[in-house]
Order: structure tokens, then sequence, then C-alpha cells
């Protein structure tokens, strides 16, 4: 698949830690992850380690789909089909997920996935039938905010949701800056919470289209 500057591929096993590395340096300052590891010393390890299982993990039953641009990785999209299903904790452990719990503030870890599944249930919730999630779009830190999220969006993923039988789809978001971008898209607001983040309210919009 190609879009107006990208070249579009299913991501392959030896693509997982690159596509991997790529989300942990284009996430490595979201609130997400700084609200509970404000210290990069400490929030790096924890990201790699727990995207490259989440990866390696959910590779055979999510949809990856990695963009490159000029040869280089530049985008990576997670989307998980109606018929998902989350792997078993002895499959994380096989894929893995050993080297999160080696990590030190495991009382912090288990908190940060709490908040994590609390953020993706209500878009988890909509799954079956014909509804796709987007559980996260990666855009290379060198290439955001020149449109790059936008194509992929709009050039890569939709029209693959389309081509495999899809009719919706939902994600969510804690940047408050992104919500006039995405509603521009044609994408509502379907649900909003408050997260607790030791004390620190953070936003979450869940959002929604009909393709």
């Amino acid at each position: 698949m190609k879009t107006d500057h990208l070249n579009i591929a299913p991501m392959r096993r030896d693509d997982v830690d690159e596509c991997a590395e790529l989300s942990v340096q284009a996430f490595a300052d979201y609130e997400y992850f700084t609200n509970f590891f404000p210290n990069v010393h400490e929030r790096l390890p924890f990201m790699r380690a727990m995207i490259q299982s989440e990866y390696r993990s959910t590779r055979r039953r999510a949809h990856f789909l990695m963009a490159r641009h000029d040869g280089v990785a530049a985008a990576v999209a997670d989307l998980f089909p109606p018929n998902w299903k989350k792997p078993s904790d002895l499959h994380y452990l096989l894929h893995g997920w050993g080297n999160v719990l080696r990590l030190p503030k495991q009382d912090i870890i288990k908190q940060w996935l709490a908040m994590d599944q609390n953020a993706g249930r209500f878009c988890h919730s909509l799954l079956g039938c014909s509804t796709w999630y987007l559980s996260s779009l990666t855009v290379s830190p060198t290439l955001q905010g020149k449109g790059f999220g936008r194509e992929m969006l709009m050039q890569c993923v939709i029209p693959y949701i389309l081509q495999n039988g899809g009719t919706r789809l939902c994600f969510f978001t804690n940047s408050k800056s992104n919500l006039d971008f995405y509603q521009h898209l044609g994408f509502v607001v379907a649900d909003y919470q408050e997260l607790d983040c030791f004390g620190n309210k953070m936003g979450s919009w869940s959002f929604l289209k009909e393709l």
C-alpha cells in the first residue's frame, strides 16, 4: 500500500523492535507516561520493555501497519479487529513481559497498568460486529507536525479497515491539543473521563467515527 509520501506494509517479525523503539521515542514525553515516571531514566526502560512485549505478544492478533518514508521507519498503526482477544498472561511472559517484572517501582507500574486499562475500557467495550479499535498511532518525532499522522490515518488506516469489512473506528487520546484535529477529520467524542495520576487529573477522550 502507498499513500502520498509513505510506503506501508504489515509489520513483520523482524520489524517489531524497530517499531517498538519508534513508539518509545514518539511518546517519551507524553503525560500518559511522565505523570507516573517523571524520571526519564526510569520512564524509558519501562516504556521500552512494556512496548516491546506488547508488540511481540499481540503481533499475530492485532493488525500492525508499518510505514516507511525514504526507506526509514516513519509511522506504525496498531489496530485491534472486532474479534480481538487479549493474549494470556503466560503468552506475555513468553514474549518479554519478564523484563517489565524485573524493573524497579513495581507499585507504580501496577498503577500505570490499571490506569491504562481504564483509559481503554470504553473503546474495548465497542469492539464487535464491525468496529475496530486504533490502539496506537505512532509517528516518528522527526516527522511530527508535517501531516504524516493525518496521511497515515486517512489514507492507510481507514481504507484498510474498510477493506476488511469494518464500518466504525474508535480510539482515545489524552492530549487536549489533539481534539480540534480529530474533530476536523470527522471524529466525534463518544466518551470522556478524568484519570487519576497520583493526585493529578488527566483527561481521556474517546473518539468514534462511522466510516
